[in-house]
């Protein structure tokens, strides 16, 4: 039995219910969802039910560390480890933090504050599920701790929440294994496109370590496989006193998640805690080929005003700046303005220039018109957004005419346009060329 759709298997309402969640993912990739789902195995899924009861058994803090990486046949790149915390009380709620954002998972509700910023947050009901609000919130959670506390309880169900870019894993097998002298509890998972491994202490039933690969479907290119390597700590919580408190207090609530990120301050020595160089630092060097024709040096644009925004294609607030970035060229190009905007692809699986490019002119093709005329170039190993210390995606840098940075923004939302717009307008003499000729002369 093919089952294309992970969550219209039957089982469960909510699952069902919710299986828009994972349309997110699927509208984003070049290839269409084939997947042959496996039937669960019962061993298996008795496994998975007691580690996810034992994670909600009582109040634990969880810190799980992530380590990514590309496989390209005998080539291997290892990203930066990444690490989330989660503290989990039972009937009550969570708080997260990963990535410097927090997050508040109780009474409804998922609050979310980024460390750049003591005057924003975000708030959005979770409509019956922490799990799925904070899916919609990120898109992307490669965090299996998370369904194991926080998902759905049925362990056929959680199985496809345990990895958002591994949706049709099921419970295959379960075995004692032994690693340094010490008994674990293995559970494997799988279908046609993945496969994950869970250890688990026998005593306690609480994961030690987990490894998911994905080497065929919609979010891997042909070709490639993606290996995830979590390892995990987790420790009885003494009191939970106070442990879901997030004040508000005079913060101004914005409308996602992205636009928490705050701006370098203008002027400022001081380098943004969210990521970015300082403002008034030199822009460090930029030469990186093209997605077709010549490439940009950021040397050879000196005496012009430069708008490097980092992104990638798994990213939807990069996404969605694409085509405010292709207008904001062309209303510079229309106003004789000395201004280049480059989109700096980064953070791609595809780590080659042959395979980056047909994979990115792919996607650049499937957005048509919308972003005709955006300069875009390649970073191909992350050498530039590493020099630019980007923390998030996508991260827009504002170079002045002198090579000097005087703008760092994360994230992309309602306002960022015109924000994003404001601030170039403070480098140009004279206000809005557009506003003073008017907008009908405006090409």
């Amino acid at each position: 039995m093919n089952r294309s759709n992970p969550h219209s298997m039957g089982f469960g309402i909510r699952a069902v219910a919710r299986a828009t969640m994972v349309a997110l993912f699927v509208t984003v990739a070049a290839r269409p969802a084939c997947a042959q789902m496996r039937d669960a195995d019962p061993e298996a899924s008795k496994a998975l039910l007691a580690v996810i009861e034992a994670m909600r058994s009582k109040p634990i803090e969880v810190r799980e560390r992530v380590v990514v990486s590309t496989v390209d046949g005998e080539r291997r790149a290892d990203a930066a480890p990444r690490t989330a915390s989660w503290t989990i009380v039972p009937g009550r709620g969570a708080m997260a933090a990963f990535d410097g954002f927090r997050i508040r998972l109780a009474d409804g509700v998922i609050r979310t504050v980024h460390e750049s910023s003591d005057g924003l947050y975000h708030e959005r009901k979770d409509d019956g599920s922490p799990y799925y609000g904070l899916l919609a919130t990120f898109s992307d959670l490669p965090w299996p701790a998370l369904a194991l506390g926080l998902g759905e309880p049925i362990p056929e169900e959680c199985a496809m929440q345990l990895h958002s870019r591994a949706p049709w894993l099921q419970p295959r097998s379960v075995e004692t294994v032994e690693v340094n002298d010490r008994e674990r509890l293995r559970i494997g998972l799988a279908s046609d496109f993945e496969e994950m491994r869970i250890d688990v202490d026998p005593q306690t039933n609480l994961p030690i370590d987990a490894f998911v690969r994905i080497h065929d479907g919609i979010f891997v290119e042909d070709g490639i496989e993606l290996e995830y390597a979590y390892a995990y700590e987790i420790e009885p919580l003494e009191s939970t006193d106070e442990v879901l408190d997030m004040p508000i207090g005079a913060r101004q609530r914005v409308d996602g998640a992205a636009a928490l990120a705050k701006a370098a301050p203008r002027g400022g020595a001081e380098r943004p805690r969210g990521g970015g160089l300082a403002v008034g630092r030199t822009a460090p060097d930029v030469d990186l080929p093209g997605v077709e024709g010549p490439g940009f040096e950021l040397e050879a644009f000196r005496g012009k005003v430069v708008v490097l925004d980092f992104w990638a294609t798994w990213c939807g607030p990069c996404r969605a700046a694409l085509p405010a970035l292709a207008e904001l060229g062309a209303w510079g190009e229309a106003n004789g303005l000395p201004l280049a905007v480059v989109a700096v692809n980064t953070s791609e699986q595809s780590r080659t220039l042959e395979a980056r490019r047909a994979r990115i002119q792919a996607f650049l093709a499937e957005q048509g018109p919308r972003i005709a005329g955006l300069k875009v170039v390649l970073d191909l190993d992350g050498a530039v957004a590493g020099a630019y210390r980007v923390r998030g995606l996508p991260t827009t840098v504002i170079i002045d005419a002198d090579g000097r940075i005087v703008s760092v923004r994360t994230g992309f939302g309602p306002g960022s346009e015109e924000r994003l717009r404001s601030d170039l307008l403070d480098l140009f003499e004279g206000g809005d060329p557009a506003a003073e000729a008017g907008e009908d002369d405006v090409v």
